[in-house]
């Protein structure tokens, strides 16, 4: 791995990641400052009491507004973190080998003493810090959230830890697949474009999966199925699912490193 690289990824988009990581924090402590006004004094709503199937499955699966863990969950679960973790996962991934190959610089690049192995790695890694990034504030957002807002305080240290590093594995997964579609590609905007389309479809699929009985074999194929943050909260979660996640990952880096080794850099 070149230090080299990875420190100029590292660079040139820390300002960014910053941003990012702030907003993420921001966003949990919003979520669960909003969740003390239910969790003080339980409203006598059916919509909350019983939501509807289509809540649940668009959040995972679980949706109660009566305990702050169920709101954590949401909030991880909620399409603003997973477009905001998106982001980080694909800062350096996207573009990781196609911004050099649209600029034409990659050449340049492999011919100082670096080898493609080494550079692709250096960028995995920084993708990788990056998420961790980003994950660090939402998880200082949270424990923010327990010193101030007092119903927040009952959700354990240890149950938080779990649920985040669910959410890092299955967002390190996105990075790692980010990797793999920038190594097969030469433009940036295409590798970006098409990881997010991988990132909404498995969305998608494990939101219908839920919804509807009949197709529910379906969310087996998607990497959300794998990460139900409510029973990472409750200590419930299969130790599988987080090796599921473990694996996309290492899967995914595998294969960008076999691609990138033997693809023609002149297209």
């Amino acid at each position: 791995m070149s230090l080299v690289v990875l420190r100029q990824s590292l660079r040139q988009v820390r300002g960014i990641l910053g941003i990012l990581s702030l907003g993420v924090g921001a966003f949990f402590y919003l979520v669960l400052f909003a969740s003390s006004s239910f969790t003080k004094g339980a409203p006598n709503v059916p919509f909350f009491q019983s939501p509807p199937k289509a809540m649940t499955a668009f959040l995972g699966g679980s949706a109660d507004f009566f305990h702050a863990d169920g709101w954590l969950s949401a909030g991880m679960t909620h399409p603003v973190m997973l477009s905001l973790l998106t982001s980080s996962a694909l800062l350096v991934a996207a573009g990781s080998v196609a911004t050099e190959v649209e600029r034409g610089t990659i050449d340049l690049v492999l011919t100082r003493p670096v080898g493609r192995v080494r550079f692709l790695l250096a960028k995995a890694l920084a993708s990788v810090v990056a998420v961790t990034a980003a994950e660090v504030g939402g998880l200082a957002g949270v424990l923010i959230a327990r010193q101030t807002i007092g119903e927040v305080a009952e959700v354990p240290i240890a149950a938080v830890i779990r649920a985040f590093t669910g959410s890092w594995l299955l967002f390190v997964g996105v990075a790692m697949l980010g990797i793999l579609v920038s190594a097969s590609t030469s433009l940036r905007g295409r590798a970006i474009g098409i990881t997010v389309g991988i990132v909404v479809a498995g969305f998608f699929m494990n939101f219908i999966a839920l919804l509807i009985d009949s197709i529910s074999g379906l969310r087996f194929a998607s990497p959300f199925h794998y990460f139900r943050p409510i029973d990472l909260l409750a200590g419930t979660a299969p130790g599988g699912d987080l090796l599921v996640l473990a694996a996309i990952s290492l899967i995914a880096l595998l294969a960008a490193v076999a691609q990138f080794t033997h693809r023609d850099l002149t297209r």
